[in-house]
């Protein structure tokens, strides 16, 4: 039998490797823990961007506008009723009914507030991003050095010079704002994006013609009363557009002039002979404008019918080539059905897309 001496050593012993392998898992234990902890934290470090305090504090909330979205493009289209202001409105005072002082203060009131939508919309390009290799860039320090280095920055400050100024030396003289008709950039810009989002294209291709053109009469009636009355013309070369009719009464005069513009445009004829060289040059130059007016209209409508058959072409040329193609390879007969109803299915999905 063993001793009670050795039996206490034996118990000892294994309570003293079980103590050490307590603690070495403990150890381990810890170990295991900080590692994973640090782990997440490096994780964390790595792949989460959360700005320290200090950079809290200098950011700042600031707005981009997208060139190609929906604000950018109603803020065109407000942009340009702007110039369309300028654009018929100056002509028409400075040749039928300038400034007075019965009608100062509606006019100014049209004028600076045109005025004050250009300066907005110089504002306004300062937030707009711009493609960098194909990149949308927002940065705003980026997008206020783009705009200023740009030509489009020097055009828009043109269009704001303070050239009425000038009514204090020449009375007023509506011309003087004739620059404010650099803006038709914009309105170039506000018609092609409409072109190119819009359901009816060639709808909307004949309506900008019928402005065109309305406004192209509208300049030309315009600039008869000046050659007429202000440059002090032969009489009888206005005399039958008169017909005893007040000299204040503008409206009559513009109708009349009008007429007069559209008539020698659309060369129906029906004018008064003209008398002086003056009156033969001027003539001379209104038919030669008319008749370049006429094949440029009749070149746009033929591009617009052209147009609108365009799609349903070329869907026909395919058709035609498969066709050809099945017959040249001997093309099964009912597969050859099979193809003529997809065709008639296609054709009619495209003329319900017309809808």
């Amino acid at each position: 039998m063993a001793s009670p001496h050795r039996s206490n050593s034996l118990f000892e012993l294994l309570t003293t490797k079980l103590r050490n392998r307590d603690e070495s898992t403990a150890i381990l234990g810890r170990t295991g823990r900080r590692a994973r902890r640090a782990r997440l934290q490096d994780i964390r470090s790595k792949f989460e961007s959360v700005p320290s305090a200090p950079e809290r504090k200098i950011c700042r909330w600031t707005f981009v506008f997208d060139p190609s979205g929906r604000l950018c493009y109603w803020w065109g289209f407000i942009v340009s009723l702007a110039f369309l202001y300028n654009f018929w409105v100056m002509i028409y005072r400075f040749a039928f009914q300038e400034i007075n002082a019965s009608n100062m203060a509606t006019w100014f009131t049209l004028d600076y507030f045109c005025d004050a939508l250009y300066l907005l919309d110089i504002a306004f390009h300062f937030r707009v991003g711009f493609l960098d290799e194909g990149v949308l860039q927002t940065d705003p320090r980026k997008l206020r050095k783009h705009y200023m280095n740009s030509t489009l920055f020097y055009v828009d400050c043109l269009c704001l010079l303070p050239l009425d100024f000038l009514y204090l030396s020449f009375g007023f003289k509506s011309v003087l704002r004739c620059f404010r008709l650099v803006k038709i950039y914009r309105f170039w810009a506000f018609l092609d994006h409409t072109e190119r989002h819009t359901n009816y294209p060639n709808a909307f291709r004949t309506l900008v013609l019928m402005h065109y053109l309305f406004a192209i009469f509208h300049w030309n009636a315009c600039f008869f009363f000046i050659v007429a009355q202000k440059i002090s013309l032969e009489k009888e070369f206005y005399d039958h557009l008169q017909d005893e009719v007040e000299a204040a009464d503008y409206v009559h005069n513009y109708l009349h002039s009008f007429y007069w513009s559209t008539s020698t445009l659309t060369l129906i004829g029906n004018l008064p002979r003209p008398r002086t060289k003056t009156q033969n040059l001027f003539f001379s130059v209104e038919m030669i404008f008319a008749l370049l007016l006429f094949a440029t209209i009749l070149g746009h409508v033929a591009n617009i019918v052209t147009n609108m058959g365009a799609a349903r072409k070329d869907f026909q040329a395919k058709l035609d080539g498969v066709k050809t193609y099945m017959s040249l390879r001997r093309v099964p007969r009912h597969l050859q059905d099979c193809v003529a109803l997809t065709r008639s299915w296609l054709s009619i999905q495209i003329e319900l897309c017309k809808y």
